[in-house]
């Protein structure tokens, strides 16, 4: 079967930690498009359109501020995890995301991708320095951030220096004073998405069916005219 892979910088890494076969044609997009989610549905439906020759495509992208809703594969079937962001897909599922979260949900997570593409806190703050002096970034910073207790790093099979990120967590950690924590990522769905199955935390959308709010809760639009 011939698929086409379109993801985010984020999950980049541990998708070819998995290894990527022949059949597999990956496209990553740069992380910068999370802040404006208009221009990421854009960019995601235009690749979209672009890949009708292929047999599947997979989207690596979950909700992410919903860029994902409305997304439409006119001839080829849509596969993408059933998790709220990347932070669900690294952690292997919602329902673990959801659990860490009621019992501390002033966790702030960090992955090898995001560290390694992404804008972390501290990045942010030394922007704003730079743009707006120390006492409005700091003021900016902690409207922002300053209710977050914990920075958490998700330990992601394939990292090949983990204590050079573990760093990079730490000095995020001590400039907001927060606690270190660690915990396994569980690869197992970003597998099963690689590999193209239809497991009980993907979605599936048949080709012409657009990404609605209904499937992304996991709901089938004949559902509605059950009695």
């Amino acid at each position: 079967m011939s698929i086409k892979l379109i993801g985010c910088q984020s999950t980049m890494n541990e998708v070819r930690a998995l290894g990527i076969g022949e059949e597999l044609d990956c496209e990553f997009l740069d992380y910068s498009f999370h802040a404006r989610p208009d221009k990421l549905h854009a960019k995601l439906q235009e690749i979209i359109n672009q890949s009708q020759s292929y047999e599947l495509i997979i989207l690596t992208y979950s909700r992410c501020s919903n860029s994902v809703l409305g997304l439409v594969s006119p001839k080829v079937p849509l596969l993408l995890p059933a998790t709220h962001d990347c932070i669900g897909l690294m952690l292997g599922s919602s329902a673990r995301h959801m659990n860490l979260f009621k019992e501390n949900s002033l966790r702030y997570y960090f992955s090898q991708g995001w560290l390694d593409y992404g804008r972390t806190p501290l990045e942010e703050y030394l922007e704003y320095k730079d743009r707006y002096g120390e006492k409005k970034a700091l003021k900016l910073i902690k409207i922002l951030y300053g209710n977050y207790q914990k920075a958490v790093f998700i330990s992601t099979p394939g990292i090949k220096d983990p204590e050079s990120y573990r760093q990079k967590v730490k000095e995020i950690a001590d400039f907001f004073k927060w606690e270190i924590e660690e915990v396994e990522g569980d690869p197992n769905l970003l597998q099963a998405l690689v590999q193209g199955l239809k497991v009980p935390e993907a979605i599936y959308a048949e080709a012409g069916q657009p990404i609605t709010l209904e499937l992304l809760a996991g709901g089938k639009p004949e559902d509605k005219n059950k009695t």
